[in-house]
């Protein structure tokens, strides 16, 4: 899986790009190769907006795109969130992948039998 880390106009700190590398690494197994990551960290200017500090992360895979996009009072905060909400897509999405009824399972046989 490709992983691509950029921020909008803000510092990230090296560890947490480090981090988010480490965390999305981890859930490769459940995606294609193919799929891609971005990873994209902004900031809201407006001071009355308490999370401020924006992770967003979309996965494309194939025929689907995993998107979520949390705000909190700090980057490490906000990718905790974002990765765990991403992570229950992922599986989610991998689970329903594999058990899906009208197509053969992984051994090749079909799951309805004929009589």
């Amino acid at each position: 899986m490709e992983i691509r880390v950029h921020a909008r106009h803000v510092e990230v700190p090296p560890e947490v790009k480090v981090r988010v590398e480490q965390k999305l690494a981890q859930m490769a197994r459940l995606l294609p190769p193919d799929a891609t990551a971005n990873v994209e960290f902004s900031a809201e200017r407006n001071p009355r907006i308490a999370r401020g500090q924006i992770a967003e992360i979309t996965i494309v895979t194939r025929g689907r795109v995993l998107r979520t996009r949390v705000g909190e009072a700090a980057f490490a905060e906000a990718v905790t969130h974002a990765i765990r909400n991403l992570r229950r897509d992922v599986t989610d999405w991998h689970n329903r992948r594999r058990t899906h009824p009208h197509r053969p399972s992984k051994g090749g046989e079909s799951l309805f039998r004929e009589a």
